[in-house]
């Protein structure tokens, strides 16, 4: 084959590729959520909060967190630490995770944790 169809050929695929990507992303990406609507969503559903870190109670391999939002809602956060990190009651976060239930009451499990 030619040079020039090959160099075609691969920019096409690339041009493909770059498009079905933008569409897979798409389809991964989570959405913000407000805390008060944590209770209508499915438990297993990945949702993304933020809100201000009102208590901390750090265990050997677990950290507990209860987030609020500018309104009285509450909720509890519970995220597996695999190594130390330090977050100070009264800092707003964004987290992402997934959506559990625990003694009757919805959780949040999560994944991630960004300081904002």
């Amino acid at each position: 084959m030619k040079e020039k169809t090959l160099f075609k050929i691969a920019l096409i695929c690339s041009f493909l590729g770059l498009i079905g990507l933008y569409f897979i992303s798409d389809k991964i990406s989570v959405d913000r959520i407000s805390i008060s609507d944590v209770d209508k969503e499915e438990i297993g559903e990945n949702v993304k909060i933020i809100g201000k870190i009102e208590r901390i109670t750090n265990m050997d391999k677990v950290v507990f967190l209860e987030i609020s939002e500018m309104k009285t809602e509450e909720i509890s956060v519970v995220l597996f630490k695999d190594r130390d990190f330090y977050l100070t009651e009264g800092s707003y976060v964004e987290i992402e995770g997934e959506i559990d239930e625990y003694n009757g009451e919805k959780e949040v499990i999560a994944s991630k944790i960004k300081l904002i």
